[in-house]
């Protein structure tokens, strides 16, 4: 569950937990089959805030369960699983009954993926990308982020988005947070916002089958992945307009200081500052995203990951620890070498030699 929604503070709590005062809903999700369940849920509800409002999760088409939560009181009733989506229904439902205005993400989100939508069409019809939206969206996906902050833009987009746009969406927030968090200049923070919406512009073309592969790539498909890359960045180095810097971060965003990563095995000071961040935030981004196959890492899972890749000298220290700051979690306090089967579950950032 995320720790935040469109606003609003979400916590997991047992029928054993004291309910916060501050509670505004409670969503309960128990076993209304058993016995034991409906005493313990009996007293856990009369100890609720006298405001706070309750929900049921039931099993739909579960006609026992639902007479049971009706029984019980249950004024409304959500089906399971209770996930991001259902309790993003239940806080918008709050916010407009209350008629609250604070601003969340949704909006941008939304514009952003729009944008994306756009610029992919224009890939696949060979059209030159409509660089005023793509910085407009920039724009106001930084002026979100300041406002909200980051860890409300991965909630949201999570909730709303999958697969690419999910990961493009992630990625660039990410990128936008760490530079306005490291007090880079506006005209880098653009830059950067930039080439995390244009970085997998390549992969238009690419079989969801082997985008959306839950496990690792076998050669041949790493193979089609390691194309990305250059195909966007064939695709805009054709029009003007677009920076340098942008376009090499789009071209080598897979690259590794130790000469590791692909297109083109760049290593060390062949790797501009632009392309070492986006890839850092490629990195997490990919941890942080929910697919079909798995959940996501929780953000101190993947700050553990890129410090093991930062000790084996394929990313920069010093980025990693800035972009632990930037995330609100102190890095020194992960000590744990992190599971293989971690990295395992991100096949797409492998280098070549790893993927054979």
């Amino acid at each position: 569950m995320p720790a935040s929604l469109l606003g609003f503070d979400i916590r997991t709590s047992s029928m054993a937990d004291k309910i916060p005062l501050d509670a505004d809903t409670i969503v309960l999700d128990v076993d209304l089959g058993n016995g034991e369940n409906i005493a313990k849920l009996a007293a856990f509800r009369k100890a609720a805030p006298a405001r706070c409002k309750q929900i049921f999760a039931i099993t739909k088409g579960n006609l026992q369960e639902e007479l049971q939560a009706t029984t019980l009181g249950a004024r409304k009733t959500i089906h399971r699983p209770v996930g991001d989506a259902g309790l993003a229904k239940i806080i918008e439902d709050i916010r407009e009954t209350a008629g609250i205005l604070t601003p969340t993400a949704c909006k941008t989100v939304n514009g952003a993926a729009k944008t994306l939508e756009n610029t992919f069409a224009r890939f696949t019809t060979n059209k030159p990308v409509d660089l005023g939206e793509v910085a407009a969206t920039g724009e106001e996906i930084a002026k979100t982020i300041r406002n909200i902050g980051v860890n409300e833009w991965l909630s949201t987009v999570r909730t709303y988005h999958h697969t690419t746009f999910q990961h493009i969406l992630i990625v660039t927030g990410l990128a936008c947070a760490f530079a306005t968090n490291m007090g880079m200049r506006k005209a880098d923070i653009e830059k950067l916002t930039t080439a995390g919406l244009l970085h997998d512009i390549g992969k238009v073309d690419i079989p969801a089958s082997i985008l959306d592969k839950p496990g690792k790539l076998t050669a041949e498909e790493f193979d089609v992945i390691r194309t990305h890359p250059g195909a966007g960045y064939k695709f805009l180095a054709r029009q003007d307009g677009i920076a340098e810097d942008v376009l090499d971060a789009i071209l080598h965003h897979h690259e590794f200081l130790n000469g590791s990563g692909y297109p083109d095995r760049l290593a060390g000071d062949q790797i501009r500052d632009l392309t070492r961040i986006l890839t850092i935030c490629d990195i997490m981004g990919a941890l942080l995203e929910r697919r079909t196959y798995k959940e996501p890492f929780t953000i101190a899972e993947s700050l553990a990951i890129l410090l093991q890749m930062a000790n084996d000298g394929k990313l920069e220290m010093v980025l990693v620890h800035a972009l632990g700051r930037t995330m609100e979690k102190n890095v020194n306090s992960i000590q744990q070498t992190p599971d293989e089967s971690l990295i395992a579950l991100a096949p797409l950032y492998q280098s070549p030699v790893e993927a054979r």
